[in-house]
């Protein structure tokens, strides 16, 4: 039954899909209209946009108002193991029948719909009749013509997370060069008319730009490394802020998901959550998919205790680049990577971050969207990587499972991370 329902709740998504989707809000402010969706809901609301550690951020904040009790509704993109998980009201994803009815219902408006613009819509007729603390939600594509504008205009918060090249295909250049990075940050910040701003670790050059945006917004904004930041002393972490000054207890892997926190925990603090609630809380953060240790199912069976599995979902450079030196500063270990794309992503410069890996394995996803094992290959060679192909994930634990100090990642996109976690 479910498998029918999930069949079914896809074609819906495709109905009226073109091929050639052009951005915008019109669709999306029009088929509000149409399900008398006002924007009045009583809640506060969180949006966030970014190119990398939006779902990391959010999940770390929604984590922190479950401690405090705070009540929620949610929406994320993409999914990793079912398309339920992108709408969720106080830690309940929605039904998967009752999206069905849901999707049903806006199919039979007369407007040509993206998916995005869909599950935005199944969000918003969702939860239009729920009172909830806080409302969350996770911008898509870019920003200023993204669906999720369409449903909060007006957030009470908004946050920045990292910006750097992704999307390419998108831009007007198309290129990896500063007019593309100021024309990315420019689709991400210049819309904004939240009342408080919260702005993520940045490069220097996307910082630049981030701060030309917001030169004239009338929002407060709050900066890491002016505002807030994380200290790191003796592999130990610490928030510091102008009044506080305290160790972080997670056990979460790499300096980006404490430097992600320290974000989370500003807000939470200006929020007035308790620090007590917030310190109890991060002891207790996992974030699926991200950095996450594999400790059951069948991709570890049979394989030595020694060897740890860890899988993430990175698929651009920036994310790239900061999971591998994560990984890289863990001590008598050799890395091995099983890697799978899509094509809406650049494979050169996500790639160029593994070169201090011992082997990299490349398998083919489902997705019709998706770079073959072989291409990959070719273009793994080309950047100079020991790399090969193997038949899936499975297979290619296989031929790594003799190193007993084997590290292996996991990653290159979210899609394929499901069934493994």
């Amino acid at each position: 039954m479910k498998t029918s329902q999930n069949k079914l709740v896809q074609k819906l998504l495709q109905v009226n899909q073109h091929k050639k989707i052009k951005l915008g809000l019109f669709r999306s402010k029009k088929a509000l209209s149409l399900i008398n969706w006002e924007n009045k809901i009583k809640t506060k609301t969180i949006t966030i946009n970014g190119t990398s550690a939006k779902f990391s951020i959010i999940h770390i904040l929604k984590n922190i108002l479950i401690f405090n009790k705070n009540s929620f509704s949610a929406t994320y993109s993409p999914h990793i193991k079912n398309i339920t998980e992108r709408i969720e009201v106080n830690s309940k994803f929605i039904k998967l029948g009752t999206l069905k009815k849901i999707l049903e219902k806006i199919c039979r408006l007369p407007v040509n719909l993206t998916e995005f613009e869909k599950l935005c819509l199944a969000f918003a007729e969702y939860i239009k009749n729920k009172k909830t603390d806080y409302t969350l939600a996770e911008f898509g594509l870019f920003g200023r013509l993204d669906a999720i504008r369409a449903l909060f205009p007006n957030p009470e918060i908004h946050i920045i997370s990292p910006i750097f090249y992704d999307h390419l295909r998108w831009t007007k250049t198309k290129k990896r060069n500063l007019k593309t990075l100021k024309e990315i940050v420019y689709e991400k910040t210049s819309f904004l008319t939240a009342e408080r701003i919260y702005i993520a670790k940045q490069s220097l050059k996307s910082l630049k730009f981030i701060k030309y945006y917001l030169k004239k917004n009338t929002a407060k904004c709050f900066y890491y490394g002016k505002d807030f930041k994380i200290k790191k002393k003796k592999e130990k972490y610490f928030y510091k802020d102008d009044n506080l000054n305290f160790q972080i207890q997670s056990g979460l892997i790499g300096d980006f998901n404490y430097e992600n926190m320290a974000l989370a925990i500003k807000i939470a603090l200006d929020e007035g959550v308790p620090l007590k609630t917030i310190k109890k809380s991060l002891k207790k953060i996992s974030l699926p998919g991200r950095m996450q240790i594999i400790k059951s199912g069948k991709i570890i069976r049979g394989l030595p205790k020694s060897i740890k599995v860890i899988v993430d979902g990175a698929h651009n450079d920036l994310s790239s680049s900061k999971v591998c030196r994560s990984l890289e500063k863990i001590k008598n270990r050799e890395l091995y990577a099983i890697i799978a794309m899509i094509k809406s992503k650049d494979p050169y410069s996500f790639l160029k971050y593994f070169k201090k890996f011992k082997k990299i394995y490349f398998i083919d996803m489902k997705q019709n969207n998706a770079y073959s094992k072989e291409n990959l290959n070719k273009i793994a060679k080309k950047i100079g990587l020991n790399s090969e192909t193997a038949s899936n994930c499975y297979a290619a634990v296989k031929k790594i499972k003799y190193n007993k100090k084997a590290l292996i990642l996991i990653t290159g996109s979210f899609y394929f991370l499901g069934n493994i976690i």
